[in-house]
Parts: C-alpha cells; sequence; structure tokens
C-alpha cells in the first residue's frame, strides 16, 4: 500500500468512523448528493446537466470497475464490500459534482466537500490512492462530456415549421 493510504488508513478517531461509515451508505450518500445538487443550484437547467453528469460518471466509473477487477484493498474497519476498488465511485461523483461548480463562489465548500469523501474512503481501508486519483480526470471527462452534449443543437421533430 502506499504511503498516503497507509497514513489515512492509521488515522482512528471515533468521529471521524462515524463520518466515514456515514458517507459509505450508499443511500446517505445518493440523497446527500442529490440535495446539494438542488441547494446549491437555482437554475433547473443546470441542475438536470448536474444529474446527467452525475449518473454518466457513475456508468463510466462502474464500467472501469467492472473492466478493469482491481481487489480492494480492504485493510481498514469495515468487512470488504464484494465490488471493485478501481476507480472509487464515492470520488468520482464527488469531483463530479465539484466541477459542476468551478465557476461558483461555493467552489471551495465543493473542493472541500470532495476532498473530505475521498479522505473517508482512504481511512476505511476500502480504496488506496491511486483509486482516488483516478476519480478526478474521469469526472472531469463525464463533465466535459455532458457540457458538449448539452451545447449540441436540439434537432425539431420531423414535420414541425420554423
Amino acid at each position: 500500500m502506499d504511503t498516503i493510504s497507509t497514513i489515512a488508513v492509521s488515522i482512528q478517531n471515533p468521529l471521524l468512523t462515524a463520518l466515514d461509515l456515514f458517507f459509505d451508505n450508499v443511500f446517505i450518500y445518493a440523497g446527500l448528493i442529490l440535495l446539494l445538487v438542488f441547494l446549491a443550484e437555482k437554475r433547473e437547467e443546470k441542475r438536470r446537466k448536474l444529474i446527467v453528469s452525475l449518473i454518466l460518471t457513475f456508468i463510466l466509473a462502474t464500467i472501469i470497475k467492472v473492466v478493469l477487477a482491481h481487489q480492494r484493498p480492504c485493510f481498514g474497519q469495515l468487512d470488504c464490500p464484494e465490488d471493485y476498488s478501481f476507480p472509487s465511485l464515492h470520488a468520482a461523483i464527488a469531483f463530479t459534482l465539484m466541477t459542476g461548480f468551478l465557476n461558483k463562489k461555493s467552489f471551495p465548500l465543493f473542493l472541500f466537500f470532495a476532498l473530505v469523501v475521498c479522505f473517508t474512503r482512504l481511512n476505511l481501508g476500502v480504496h488506496i490512492f491511486q483509486d482516488i486519483v483516478v476519480a478526478l480526470p474521469l469526472a472531469l471527462v463525464s463533465y466535459y462530456l455532458t457540457d458538449i452534449l448539452w451545447k449540441t443543437p436540439k434537432r425539431k421533430p420531423y414535420g414541425s415549421r420554423s
């Protein structure tokens, strides 16, 4: 295991463990992500774009996980999850959300949120630093692809008049 992951796993604190487990719950995490999207972004069109980007990130990360099939390190306090570790879905989703707010005053809060999420994955011992690092470019690519899709002119239905 790399040095960063080793240090993160070695930090033991009951409050930190509670936060780790809070983020580890998939339903709570997904709900929190959606809550942040709806609280932080007032424009409906941008909300939809963010949600599409988050879904694309989830799909791409899941495909990569299945294709590469990296076993989890499982050095931490949890029973080892049965899926693969590379890349971290939690980190990819957090980085995608963060990317959606790059040009906003709230960006530092989303950056902090993403870094906390990443640290909790390392602290639980269910990911190594490599799993986290790859999540960032994956998030950027997903958001960029969504941006391209969003800017593609919408075709008018057949038979409609201009």
